[in-house]
C-alpha cells in the first residue's frame, strides 16, 4: 500500500475525492501516481463489497472517466439525475440545479443560434461545398472551453474562429498540392513558430 494507511479505505468517499485529485498531477509526481494506484484498487474492491448503491454508482463514474476530463455542463447534468436517486435529496436544491442547467443550456443555445445565422449569412457552406458543416461540434468545443455563461461572446467568437479552422483544413486536404501544402506549411514560419513552442 506504499504510504497511505490502511484504514482511509473506509472512507468510501474519501478515497473517491483521492482518486480524482490524483489526475490533476503534473508527470513525474510519483505520490500522486502512488495516491491514483491506491485509490483505484480500493474502489474497485469496493464496488464488489455491499455499499450503498448511489455511492457505487459514484463510483462506477469516477473509474469509467476521472472529472478532470470530462464535460462540465454535461457532468452537472448527469450528476443532478443521479442526485435524484439519493435517498436524502434536497428537492429546493434539486430544483435550483435543474433551473441552473436550463437557463446556462439556453445561453449556450442562443450561442450556437447565433454562430448559425453568421455561418448562413456569408454563405460560406454554399461557396465551398466541399466544407464541412461543423458548427454543433464547434459548439460543442467552446462549451466544453467557456462554459460560464457570463462569457457567451467570448464562445461564439471561439465558435467562428472553430469553424474557420475547418474550413481552411478542409481546403488544406482537399485542394493542397505537395508544393503548396509545404509552402503553407513551412515557409509561413506561423507552423514552425507552432513547431518550436511545442518543443519548449
Amino acid at each position: 500500500m506504499g504510504g497511505f494507511k490502511a484504514c482511509l479505505c473506509d472512507d468510501v468517499q474519501g478515497i473517491l475525492c483521492l482518486y480524482e485529485a490524483s489526475y490533476l498531477s503534473v508527470e513525474g509526481e510519483s505520490i500522486l501516481e502512488e495516491a491514483r494506484d491506491f485509490a483505484k484498487r480500493h474502489l474497485e474492491a469496493c464496488l464488489l463489497q455491499n455499499i450503498d448503491e448511489n455511492l457505487a454508482i459514484l463510483v462506477r463514474h469516477g473509474l469509467e472517466l476521472p472529472l478532470l476530463w470530462r464535460m462540465l455542463r454535461l457532468e452537472a447534468r448527469w450528476f443532478v439525475d443521479a442526485y435524484v436517486k439519493t435517498h436524502d435529496m434536497n428537492p429546493v436544491l434539486l430544483q435550483f440545479a435543474k433551473l441552473d442547467y436550463n437557463m446556462v443550456q439556453a445561453k449556450h443555445q442562443e450561442d450556437l443560434k447565433y454562430v448559425s445565422r453568421w455561418w448562413r449569412d456569408i454563405g460560406l457552406g454554399e461557396k465551398l461545398s466541399f466544407a464541412r458543416d461543423r458548427l454543433k461540434e464547434n459548439s460543442l468545443w467552446a462549451v466544453r472551453i467557456i462554459f460560464d455563461p457570463r462569457l457567451g461572446h467570448c464562445r461564439r467568437i471561439m465558435m467562428i474562429i472553430f469553424s474557420l479552422i475547418t474550413i481552411i483544413d478542409d481546403i488544406y486536404d482537399l485542394y493542397g498540392t505537395l508544393e503548396d501544402l509545404e509552402l503553407f506549411t513551412i515557409d509561413n514560419g506561423i507552423s514552425m513558430q507552432w513547431i518550436n513552442f511545442q518543443n519548449t
